[in-house]
C-alpha cells in the first residue's frame, strides 16, 4: 500500500474523531472503531486487481441497483425526516446511495476500458441516468448530482469526446428525470436550502430558521478565529458530527486546523492522481474515478462548511460520522493503492 495515502487516511480519521468527541462526546470511541474498520476495508480492496474489480463490477452495480429500488418500498427515514435512504438490516442500516458511488466508478471504469474507440454511448447513459433517477426518488438530488460528477470525471479521463460527454450526459438526465418524476412534489427542501443560502449571503432576516444551520456554523468559525478554543466545548451548530464536523474541528483547532484538513486532501488529490496517471489499463480510471470521488466531495463539504454553498447533506470523506460513508469512501481508497501495486509490479513507481 502506498504509505502517504495511509498516513492522510489515517490522520483524517483522527481529524474525525475529534470533530465527533466535539459535537458528539458520547460517540468518539464508536468513531475510532469506524475508522479502524475504513483502514481495515481499504486494506483489503487494495488486495483486489484493477482488472478483477472491473470484471464484477456490472453485477455490484446491479446489486446496488436491487438495494436502491428496495429503498423506495422498505426503506426507513431518521426522525424528523421524509427521506427513504437507508434500509434497516438487523441493528445496522444500510445507505445504498453510498455504495452507488464507488459501484458507478467501478462500473464505468470497466465500460470505457473495454469499449475504447467503440462505445456504445447508451449503456452509460443508462447506467447513470438509473443510478441517478433512483436516489433522487428518495429524495437525495445532492447524491444524484455528485453521481454526475464522477461520471464526468470517469468520462473525461478515459478521453471522451465533447459531443459524446454532452450526449451521454444528457440523455441520462432525461432517464434520471423520467424514473423521479412521480417523487418530484418531495423536492419542496431544495428551494428552502437555496433560500437559506441566499439569505445568508444577504440580509441574514432567516438565520432563526432556514438559514439557520448556516448562520451558526459561520459564527462558529469567527468565534474560533487561527487556533480555536479547544476540544471539550459545547458547539451549537445542527448536524456538527456529520454535514458540519468540519466546523467541529474548526471550533478545536481553529483555521490551522482547517488548513491541515485541505493539506490532507491535496496530499491523496495530488498522489492518486500521479498513480492513476503511471499506469495503463482499467487501473487508470478506477484511481482517477476514487481520487475524484474523495477529493469533490472534499471540497464541497468544505465550501458548505464554509457558507460558500448551499446545505447539501454531502459528508466529509473519512471524517463525518457514518459508517456508510467510512465504507464507501476506504473502498475508494482501496482502488487507488490497487492501481499503486499494478504501477509498482510494473516498476513505474517505488
Amino acid at each position: 500500500m502506498d504509505r502517504q495515502l495511509v498516513f492522510a487516511q489515517l490522520a483524517l480519521g483522527v481529524f474525525g474523531v475529534l470533530g465527533v468527541a466535539t459535537s458528539a462526546p458520547g460517540q468518539w470511541l464508536e468513531q475510532a472503531l469506524r475508522v479502524a474498520i475504513g483502514l481495515l476495508i481499504t486494506a483489503l480492496v487494495s488486495r483486489i486487481s484493477p482488472r478483477t474489480a472491473v470484471r464484477f463490477s456490472p453485477y455490484a452495480y446491479g446489486f446496488m441497483l436491487l438495494l436502491l429500488a428496495a429503498v423506495l418500498v422498505i426503506g426507513i427515514s431518521p426522525a424528523g425526516s421524509d427521506s427513504k435512504r437507508w434500509i434497516y438490516l438487523s441493528g445496522f442500516t444500510l445507505q445504498p446511495s453510498e455504495l452507488m458511488k464507488v459501484t458507478v466508478i467501478a462500473y464505468l471504469a470497466a465500460f470505457f476500458y473495454n469499449h475504447l474507440g467503440n462505445w456504445q454511448i447508451w449503456r452509460p447513459m443508462v447506467v447513470i441516468g438509473f443510478a441517478a433517477g433512483l436516489i433522487v426518488a428518495e429524495p437525495d438530488v445532492s447524491t444524484a448530482a455528485f453521481i454526475f460528477v464522477l461520471a464526468f470525471a470517469i468520462m473525461l479521463a478515459a478521453g471522451t469526446t465533447i459531443t459524446r460527454l454532452l450526449s451521454i450526459s444528457t440523455a441520462a438526465a432525461l432517464i434520471a428525470i423520467l424514473i423521479a418524476g412521480p417523487y418530484l412534489s418531495q423536492f419542496s427542501y431544495i428551494g428552502e436550502r437555496i433560500t437559506g443560502f441566499r439569505d445568508i449571503l444577504g440580509a441574514q432576516e432567516q438565520t432563526q430558521t432556514l438559514s439557520y444551520q448556516a448562520s451558526q456554523a459561520r459564527r462558529t468559525l469567527v468565534k474560533a478565529g487561527l487556533f480555536g478554543i479547544g476540544p471539550g466545548r459545547p458547539i451549537s451548530v445542527p448536524e456538527a458530527d456529520t454535514d458540519m464536523v468540519a466546523v467541529a474541528i474548526a471550533q478545536a483547532l481553529g483555521f490551522i486546523g482547517i488548513i491541515v484538513l485541505f493539506l490532507l486532501y491535496f496530499l491523496i488529490g495530488s498522489r492518486g492522481m500521479k498513480i492513476a496517471g503511471s499506469i495503463t489499463g482499467p487501473g487508470t480510471l478506477l484511481a482517477a474515478g476514487a481520487t475524484a470521488y474523495i477529493c469533490g466531495q472534499a471540497a464541497l463539504n468544505l465550501l458548505v462548511a464554509s457558507g460558500l454553498f448551499p446545505v447539501t447533506g454531502i459528508p466529509l470523506p473519512f471524517v463525518s460520522y457514518g459508517l456508510n460513508s467510512l465504507v464507501s469512501v476506504s473502498i475508494a481508497t482501496g482502488f487507488i493503492h490497487s492501481a499503486y501495486r499494478q504501477a509498482r509490479q510494473e516498476g513505474i513507481l517505488a
